[in-house]
């Protein structure tokens, strides 16, 4: 019984990877990731049921606030996972 050979491949990532190294942009953009992330996953929560509700038309200025504000959250955290 043959056993199954492994990949001698390494990704990218793994051959640049230097132990104890982050660089300083990473460290800097990793909170603005984050609240980026989860203020774009939380602001539809406002604002469906604002515009189920009739609050979008009762408050034009609030609701596309909130709606600019989650397309930039949505920019700013979209490589949050890296």
């Amino acid at each position: 019984m043959q056993r199954p050979t492994m990949s001698t491949q390494t990704p990218s990532d793994v051959r640049n990877w230097r132990p104890g190294f982050e660089s300083p942009r990473n460290i800097a953009l990793a909170p603005a990731r984050f609240l980026g992330f989860w203020s774009a996953v939380v602001l539809p929560l406002v604002l469906v049921p604002m515009l189920l509700t009739g609050y979008a038309s009762s408050y034009p200025t609030v609701f596309a606030a909130l709606l600019v504000a989650n397309v930039v959250a949505a920019v700013a955290g979209r490589n949050y996972d890296d």
